[in-house]
């Protein structure tokens, strides 16, 4: 996964056509989209990301709430609890 997006983060959208949150960033003068297809996938972004993704809430339909959210609590778990890439492994392993 890419890191560090939230220095020209722009937004994030939940795609009811290919079912994925599409994160929208500037990188330089290039403009750059992450697709998230698995919300799990979420717990690879760093702490900065992840907190980018805690402030700035996903966008969606109003019919697309429930899927929406399923991204949204994920990034909600990983802030509260530290879980991204830099020490993800070590607070998951406090649970097995």
């Amino acid at each position: 996964m890419e890191q560090d997006f939230y220095k020209g983060f722009m937004g994030r959208v939940y795609s009811c056509i290919s079912t994925e949150a599409v994160i929208t960033y500037r990188a330089g003068t290039e403009i750059r989209e992450i697709f998230v297809y698995d919300p799990m996938w979420l717990v690879n972004f760093s702490a900065k990301d992840i907190e980018c993704l805690f402030l700035n809430k996903i966008r969606f339909q109003a019919e697309d709430r429930e899927q929406a959210m399923q991204f949204q609590k994920v990034v909600y778990v990983c802030f509260q609890k530290g879980i991204n890439s830099e020490n993800k492994w070590s607070v998951m392993s406090q649970y097995t």
